[in-house]
């Protein structure tokens, strides 16, 4: 076998082993992620302040959202920025707080936590707890794809959840110009 062929052997089997350990590392952090999210949340809970997962992190555990049909419970964090969003579904602040009147609207990501709401149906229940512990038990009313700059209509009257992620769930592309939209109303 010339050197040619066994440095090009070489080099391939570096760069195929940075590329495992570089999505190794990925699926890591967000376990570890998770890990810290939850913890931040129960310590929450238990002292009745706010705590961030990490000491640098900019955001925190404002809900828990539960999809008992489906065996979802993920942490919802403050705010909707893609940093907040890379580690869980994020709370989007303009609109009403968890467990308020009015619309309340979470994000997340269609490949990773909100993966599921593509096999989300209508009636089925979706429960919020707030951070003050109070559940809040949604009924999904309809699903739609719209386009991204579609803005969601706020009415303050009414208590309902709308989920938000990118659309087709399926897709490879970065930037979708869709969006998929769960809207539930809150069950008396």
């Amino acid at each position: 076998m010339s050197v040619s062929l066994k440095f090009m052997g070489l080099i391939l089997l570096l760069l195929g082993t940075g590329l495992w350990v570089k999505g190794g590392y990925i699926y890591l952090k967000a376990e570890l992620g998770q890990f810290l999210i939850d913890r931040a949340w129960q310590q929450g809970q238990d002292s009745g302040k706010t705590v961030k997962p990490w000491f640098w992190a900019d955001t925190w555990p404002v809900a828990r959202l539960m999809v008992p049909s489906q065996k979802i419970s993920q942490i919802v964090l403050a705010g909707d920025s893609g940093q907040a969003l890379a580690f869980g579904p994020g709370h989007t602040s303009a609109s009403a707080q968890p467990g308020a009147d009015g619309v309340v609207v979470i994000s997340g990501h269609r490949d990773t936590h909100f993966r599921f709401l593509q096999f989300l149906q209508e009636d089925e229940q979706i429960i919020l707890q707030n951070w003050e512990g109070q559940h809040t038990v949604y009924r999904v009313s309809s699903m739609q794809v719209v386009d991204e700059d579609v803005l969601i209509a706020a009415n303050n009257n009414v208590k309902s959840l709308v989920l938000v992620t990118c659309w087709p769930f399926d897709s490879s592309a970065a930037n979708s110009q869709h969006r998929f939209i769960v809207h539930a109303q809150a069950v008396e």
